[in-house]
This record gives C-alpha cells, structure tokens and sequence, in this order.
C-alpha cells in the first residue's frame, strides 16, 4: 500500500513538473530600445575628385552597427532628379569585418571611390544591426557636387 501511494505521488509530481513547464508567455525577444538600437548622423561628407569621404557618428548602441551601406544615385539624364524621391540605383556595401569599414568609438569613416568627377550625386547611409529583427536606420538624403 505504501508503495502504491509512493508511486502515485511520484506520478503526480512528475506530472505537475511537465505542466508546469507549458505555462507561462512564450516570444521571440525583442530590441530593448536603450541598449540595443542607434541612430546614424552625417558629420561629415566630404567629395574629393571621384571619391566620397565620409564621417558618420553613431549614436546609441554603435556596438550593434554590422553594416553600413551608402545608397547612392548621380543627377542628370537616366539618374535622378533635386526634387524627385530618392531611388538609390547604386549602394556600396561594408561590414565590421571588411577593411573599408573604420568604427573608432561611436565614430564610422567609410569612403566611396569610381564615382564620375563630373556628375552631381545623392546619397545616403543605411546601418544594419547585428540583431537581426531591427529595421534598417537611414540618415537623411544629401546631394554632393561635382
């Protein structure tokens, strides 16, 4: 009799442990905001001959930042236009790994070089995170001279 009881109650608490383990809100995590998302800002955009120089501050989580690319369009026949949405026909892409990609503190440098000296173009930088459910952070959309 002892022994019958003694199995029921292991039963019973075995049973109420597997419960117990279905209970409760299950979802994916998600970005805390303060520590885990940044914002990008053109400090400066400097055009030398066919290259773009650029430094951006990254403000927030710049530990975060995987990749930034520099989405670009040139101004004239077949580009785009001052006053026409921004459709970026080019980008340029850099990662944390690649050597073209310089984060020093919550300062990013990258250049992008083959553009035509010529021409009028305008760009913008897009980050990604290494997070990969944040959205896209965009800075605003400059227009460089030849």
């Amino acid at each position: 009799m002892r022994a019958v009881s003694t199995i029921i109650a292991l039963l019973l608490l075995v049973q109420f442990t597997l419960l117990g383990c279905a209970l409760g809100k299950k979802e994916w995590p998600s970005a805390v905001k303060e520590e885990d998302t940044f914002g990008l800002e053109l400090v400066i955009g400097d055009r030398q001959e066919s290259c773009l120089l650029l430094e951006l501050e990254v403000t927030g989580a710049a530990h975060r930042l995987f990749r930034a690319s520099v989405q670009y369009e040139f101004i004239g026949d077949d580009g785009g236009c001052i006053g026409c949405p921004f459709v970026p026909r080019n980008a340029a892409h850099y990662t944390r790994n690649s050597n073209d990609f310089k984060i020093n503190g919550n300062m990013l440098s990258l250049s992008l070089c083959g553009l035509d000296p010529d021409k009028e173009y305008r760009f913008r930088i897009a980050g990604k995170s290494e997070l990969p459910n944040s959205p896209l952070v965009f800075t605003d959309v400059y227009v460089t001279t030849p």
